[in-house]
Formats: C-alpha cells, structure tokens, sequence
C-alpha cells in the first residue's frame, strides 16, 4: 500500500489490504488454473498420439458399422490433404491444426484476463494486491514481446472462421455412416456431441470482441447502416455471455474429441438414434 498516495486510497483505487476480501475469491483462479492445465495436458497428449481420430477405424475393431465422425482436434482434415503428413514432417497433423484455435483462444481478451489473474496474479482477482507490485514501473502491457503477440487476436479470427465452417462440414458428415462399404444415413449420439460442439464454437467466435468490431466498427454513425446495426446488436447481446462459451466450447471440443476416440478404438459402439 506505501506505493500508493492517500488520494488513491480515499478514491478507491488502490487494492484491499491482505485478508480484507473474506469470500471466496481464489475459487475462479483456482478453477481456471486447473481446467486450463487439465485440457492442455489432454490436447497434447492427444495429439502426440496421432491416432483414434476417424470413425472410420471402428471397422479395423470387428464392427459391423461406423460412423463417419471426424475428431475436432483433426479439423481441417490436412492428413486427407496431405496423407504422408506425419511421415514427412514426423509430427502429428494434429499440431498444425491445433495452431489455429490455439492461437484464437490464448489471445482472447475473455481468456487473457482469466489466465493473468490465475497464473501470473495480475492481479489475482478484483481489489487484491499483486505480489510483483513493486515491479509495477517495469510494466509494459502488450506493447512488449512475447505480450505483443496478444495483437494478433484479430487476425486469429480470420483463421478460426475457417475452422467453423469444417466443422459444420464434419457434422454434415457425422450424420452418416459406414456399412458393408455403403454410406447410409444415420444419427447416432456421437453426432449430437458434435453438434453441441459446432454450436457452441460458433457462439463462443461470434460472441468475439473482435467480430463485433468487425460487425459494428468503422463506422461513425451505426444508425446510417441499419442492417448492420441490428446485426451488430445481436453480437453485442452474445458478447454479454463471451466467457460463458468460451468455457462450454473448450469442455465440448474435448468431449468430442474424446468420443470419437472411444469409437475409433472399438470401446464401445456409438449408440443409433435413426
């Protein structure tokens, strides 16, 4: 508190003494340290493995049918693009897609604010002090490498706009299934995970600070354009629940993943809905 004048103090600007917050407030950051490490272990973990990603191989396990899901994780489909990927470059497709919504989602301004707090404690959450407060003349936001590359989050979404659209090709084709070398249709549960996946995705990207200034920005008068204006009110509606997603998203593109697992390694058979 010394680095701090009276007048902050008076005005409410300088941080609570310690122990003067009595709720709860290390509950988020705990969660948010320990979801974030529990998915990254699992990501590269699945995608060193470099297998059990496709449906398809639900028929090398004796089964009579399979369905033609596609894990999220392998989304855009570049080992179809480039089937000697892995033995020319001699690492999993997986890495190079995972770049993309990587890239999006480390640079979120939902998800820098949750990760400063829990991992740097930056501060830890509202009104608490930061342990490197006296360190705070250093500071230099992102104007500083490696924060820089937080700049970069408008242009990740260009990238993961691409990624939307696969996976509304991959759940296209989640609505199928393969039998006696025969595509027939056919919904099974696998293709609602992949569907609240999709769904959820899409929420969290166009809940996005950056789409909505894509929707609404540049202009001076949002009224001289009034599509984009209802348009833009709409995003800024989804905007109010950004966080929301972006956690529902990272849980069900996990999900999704890890049922398409199961299947492609002959676990279980993906139960028939039609």
């Amino acid at each position: 508190m010394s680095s701090y004048t009276a007048r902050d103090v008076q005005e409410g600007r300088a941080p609570l003494p310690v122990g003067a917050r009595t709720d709860r407030w290390w509950v988020e950051p705990l969660l948010v340290v320990g979801t974030l490490v529990a998915f990254s272990v699992y990501a590269m973990w699945r995608a060193f493995e470099g297998d059990y990603y496709d449906g398809l191989q639900a028929l090398q396990h004796g089964a009579s049918q399979a369905p033609l899901y596609l894990s999220p994780f392998y989304s855009p489909p570049v080992h179809e693009w480039f089937p000697d990927f892995q033995g020319r470059f001699m690492v999993s497709p997986a890495f190079f897609v995972l770049v993309f919504p990587l890239s999006f989602r480390a640079t979120c301004y939902y998800c820098r604010r949750s990760y400063y707090r829990a991992f740097f404690w930056d501060p830890p959450a509202c009104g608490m002090p930061e342990p490197s407060m006296t360190h705070r003349k250093r500071y230099t936001g992102e104007s500083a490498w490696p924060f820089l590359l937080q700049n970069l989050h408008r242009y990740a979404l260009y990238a993961i706009l691409i990624v939307v659209a696969f996976h509304y090709k991959h759940l296209y084709d989640a609505c199928f299934m393969m039998k006696d070398g025969v595509r027939h249709f056919g919904i099974g549960l696998g293709t609602i995970i992949m569907a609240l996946d999709a769904v959820l995705l899409s929420l969290y990207v166009f809940s996005c600070h950056s789409w909505r200034h894509l929707i609404g920005g540049g202009l001076n008068k949002l009224s001289a354009a009034p599509v984009r204006n209802r348009i833009w009110r709409a995003v800024s509606s989804l905007n109010a629940r950004h966080g929301l997603y972006f956690w529902l998203s990272l849980i069900t593109v996990g999900a999704a993943d890890l049922y398409v697992r199961l299947i492609a390694a002959g676990a279980f058979s993906d139960p028939r809905i039609l």
